[in-house]
């Protein structure tokens, strides 16, 4: 009986420390994750002050687009394209990160329910 025990005991052990060793590769890929995606997040700020700058020289061509209809209609045409492009490079960025994390946050999610359920089925054995 108390061999049965100890060799219970040493497997538990041994899983123990195999679980241990995922969970470590586990939160090595999150962390770089979280390192990626702080990159993508100083890359949105250092994006964002041009384009702040360029809201404010829009808003001063604005003004002098109201006094003359010709330089409305110009300014009009500068102003629509310089938002698409803005909004086709948040898209495109969104999209970037979307893929950069999705997978492998799936990824995680999906090693970390094998181990439950690897867990819960060696629970399940040990006690039966």
């Amino acid at each position: 009986m108390d061999t049965v025990l100890a060799i219970t005991q040493i497997i538990a052990l041994v899983c123990f420390s195999i679980l241990s060793i995922i969970l470590i590769v586990v939160l090595l890929r999150v962390k770089t994750l979280v390192i990626e995606a702080q990159e993508n997040l100083r890359e949105i700020r250092a994006r964002s002050v041009p384009l702040l700058d360029n809201l404010e020289a829009i808003t001063s061509k604005v003004r002098a687009i109201s006094e003359s209809v010709d330089e409305q209609v110009e300014g009009v045409r500068e102003a629509i394209t310089s938002i698409r492009g803005v909004a086709e490079d948040i898209v495109l960025l969104e999209r970037r990160v979307q893929e950069r994390v999705e997978g492998p946050v799936l990824d995680t999610v999906a090693y970390l329910v094998a181990i439950i359920k690897g867990l819960r089925t060696f629970i399940e054995r040990v006690r039966a």
